[in-house]
């Protein structure tokens, strides 16, 4: 679409007869500051609806609390987190292939997540994680290496301040030996009020010598 409006302006140009060099280098920086402009303008919207939806929650969450409140089984507590997530964030510093055992490879992955707000700061917020790691490599029937799930009790004890910041730490041991070093990593938290928030990341590991030795051909 982009395209087909630059050549639709240089074609009028063009045909106007001021099909100099310097009006279509002039056009292009316009048509260039407009693009950046609109960029802008939909990371602005993103931000927007990401705020919206946070606020949504919180409504939803303020309704539930008078209603219980107005039945005196319960109060509102403003002191609620779920409705500050806009997502999740994987710390990609602390997340990867971990040699456990000592011997040549890695024998598990250690990931390391937080639920964040619009500031993109780690938010303690209790639910269910559900972490599946694949090998892009493979079928679509052989790629699933693993699937962990944690419930809210073990995703709370979870919970740990790592080198300055606060997150989610989850050791996952193989349960399919990988036969490639990149990998695909996939977490899924659902929180107790039923919000859904995803993440994905690439993860490199180290193989065993064994493994390494397999996917060579034979001299």
């Amino acid at each position: 679409m982009r395209l087909t409006f630059r050549l639709f302006s240089l074609a009028v140009i063009a045909a106007s007869g001021c099909a100099s060099r310097g009006n279509v280098d002039l056009l292009e920086a316009r048509l260039r500051e407009y693009e950046d402009r609109l960029r802008s303008l939909n990371a602005q919207v993103d931000r927007t609806d990401s705020e919206l939806t946070a606020a949504r929650r919180l409504n939803e969450t303020l309704k539930q609390k008078v209603v219980q409140s107005a039945s005196h089984e319960a109060t509102i507590d403003l002191s609620e987190l779920h409705f500050q997530v806009v997502g999740l964030k994987i710390n990609s510093l602390l997340t990867g292939g971990f040699n456990r055992d000592g011997q040549p490879g890695d024998d598990q992955v250690t990931l390391v997540f937080a639920a964040i707000n619009q500031r993109e700061q780690p938010v303690q917020l209790p639910g269910q994680v559900e972490c599946e790691l694949l090998d892009p490599s493979q079928s679509a029937e052989q790629k699933r290496l693993g699937l962990w799930t944690f419930d809210a009790a073990k995703t709370r004890v979870a919970w740990q301040k790592t080198l300055g910041s606060f997150g989610y730490r989850f050791e996952l041991p193989w349960q399919s030996p990988p036969t490639n070093s990149d990998l695909e990593l996939h977490v899924r938290f659902q929180s107790q009020h039923g919000d859904r928030f995803e993440a994905s990341a690439p993860i490199r590991i180290a193989l065993s010598k064994p493994t390494l030795g397999a996917d060579q051909p034979m001299p």
